[in-house]
């Protein structure tokens, strides 16, 4: 008979508080890069540095590089010259490209509706009841 997993051993997923952090962490990973790139052109260290510092540390991407790959398949951002970054190594440095800029307008604006729907249920008069 196998051993039972501890709940120590494995980080929670499904069913917890962690598990939706984590899938809304994914579903606007894409969306706050882009929205990154839409200010400035910067290299792949620098967006988790940038997230987590304007997020008072509680926002940060642990892989990045899942979501800039992905991005430049579908030719959202472009891989720019690489030149020295401010620590004073040579960087690949990633730009927004006109197709990012319109996804991204589309990306905020279903994510405005989206929090604006989930406010909505939030505050209905079922949600009151059940407190």
């Amino acid at each position: 008979m196998g051993r039972q997993p501890n709940t120590t051993d494995v980080p929670e997923r499904s069913g917890s508080v962690q598990g939706l952090e984590e899938n809304l962490k994914k579903a606007v990973s894409e969306m706050l890069v882009l929205f990154l790139l839409n200010e400035r052109e910067m290299y792949i260290g620098e967006i988790p540095d940038e997230l987590e510092r304007r997020s008072d540390g509680k926002f940060r991407i642990v892989f990045p590089y899942s979501v800039i790959y992905r991005m430049v398949k579908f030719e959202y951002i472009d891989e720019l010259k690489k030149r020295v970054a401010p620590d004073g190594r040579k960087r690949q440095y990633y730009g927004i490209t006109p197709k990012g800029r319109e996804y991204l307008v589309r990306l905020t604006d279903t994510f405005g509706q989206f929090m604006q729907c989930i406010g909505l249920i939030l505050q209905s008069e079922g949600a009151k009841e059940a407190e």
